[in-house]
Parts: structure tokens; C-alpha cells; sequence
């Protein structure tokens, strides 16, 4: 079984053979997504798990380098030029997906205030009825009908 250090190397041979693999074929808008290489193919494709790309420091770096590059090459956008319009359209599905929590939230809120209502009057039933059965244990107990304890 290879060590982490030894593994770790493969990864960036393995990596650095997929970098020129694909600066032969010139298919990098294959991998482009959202304005950066996609992580999940790119490790699917060195057969390593995408941890790697993160978690292994040469490895990382040598991402990191290879997006300037191709920035300044222009295959993948610019960052200042995909902010703008990242920016609008992250603000526009988190106020998607706040809109769906905000709906499911008021619609469990009315399904618990109907259920407290319906329980409040259930207790309310029980407090009478636990009235009526002490009014009827005193009258019992008075009357001499029942003995108490």
C-alpha cells in the first residue's frame, strides 16, 4: 500500500498528465463551468476523489495556476468581469429558494395554529368534564354514597 506522500504524488503526475492531455486536444470548454474548471470532472477524469484538488497542496496550486492561465488565455472568464453577474444571479436563487422556505414555513405555521386551536378546545372539553365528575364525587362524598379514602 502506497504512503500519502507517494500518493500524493501520483496525483499531481496524474494531474499534470490531464493538464497536457488537454492542452493537446484544446477541449477545455469541456470542463468549464461557471466561470472555472469543473472540479467534479476534472477529478472523475484523474480518477481521484475532488478532495484532492483541495486538500493536496501541489496539486492546488498548480489549479490555481492553470485557471490564471487560461484566464489570461482567455478560456475561462475573468473574475471581475463573472462577479457582477455571478453576484445577481446567486442573489437571485437565494431569493428563489427563500421564497420556497418563506411559503413552506407560513403553511406549517397555519397547520400548527390550527392544531393548537383544536387542542386548546380539547383541553378546554376536558377541564368541564373533569368539573362536572368533582361536582359529582363531592355530591357522592355528602351524601354519604361514597367513601373516601
Amino acid at each position: 500500500m502506497a504512503s500519502g506522500r507517494e500518493l500524493a504524488k501520483t496525483n499531481v503526475d496524474t494531474f499534470n498528465r490531464w493538464v497536457e492531455e488537454r492542452r493537446a486536444k484544446g477541449d477545455w470548454d469541456q470542463f468549464v463551468r461557471r466561470g472555472q474548471l469543473n472540479r467534479t470532472e476534472m477529478a472523475k477524469a484523474c480518477n481521484f476523489a475532488k478532495s484532492v484538488l483541495r486538500q493536496n497542496p501541489a496539486v492546488k496550486s498548480a489549479l490555481e495556476g492553470l485557471e490564471a492561465e487560461l484566464r489570461c488565455d482567455g478560456v475561462l472568464s475573468s473574475v471581475e468581469a463573472g462577479t457582477a453577474s455571478t453576484v445577481a444571479s446567486r442573489i437571485g436563487s437565494i431569493k428563489k429558494r427563500t421564497a420556497g422556505v418563506d411559503r413552506q414555513t407560513e403553511q406549517r405555521i397555519q397547520i400548527l395554529e390550527e392544531q393548537n386551536a383544536a387542542l386548546r378546545d380539547r383541553v378546554r372539553d376536558l377541564n368541564e368534564q373533569l368539573e362536572r365528575y368533582q361536582r359529582i364525587g363531592e355530591h357522592l362524598a355528602q351524601t354519604g354514597r361514597l367513601v373516601r379514602p
